[in-house]
């Protein structure tokens, strides 16, 4: 697992204990959402095999935490920025051009 996926889940952690502990017990509801798309996302990148999907899935991570501003998305911003961050490093690593027919 690279490193910046590791620091993504780390600051997903993070995040889910901030929210936590400045609501208290009435933040489970939404911490437990939160969990759930979070394992939702990662099991679909485990799935896609490819780095420009990976990516594209990515991308679409950060404009979804701004739309989910209401219900804590804009603290979960480092965490989707960290596993853009991931993609773009998988893309470039993996990033061959293959001539079409082969």
């Amino acid at each position: 697992m690279p490193a910046l996926v590791k620091i993504s889940m780390a600051l997903f952690v993070a995040t889910e204990a901030f929210i936590f502990a400045a609501v208290g017990a009435a933040s489970w509801p939404t911490l437990v959402r939160w969990a759930v798309a979070a394992l939702v996302v990662a099991g679909i990148t485990q799935l896609v095999r490819r780095p420009a999907y990976r990516l594209i899935l990515a991308a679409l991570l950060l404009p979804a935490c701004a739309v989910t501003a209401f219900e804590g998305g804009l603290f979960f911003v480092p965490a989707a920025a960290a596993l853009f961050l991931a993609a773009v490093m998988d893309r470039r690593h993996h990033g061959h051009v293959v001539p079409m027919g082969r």
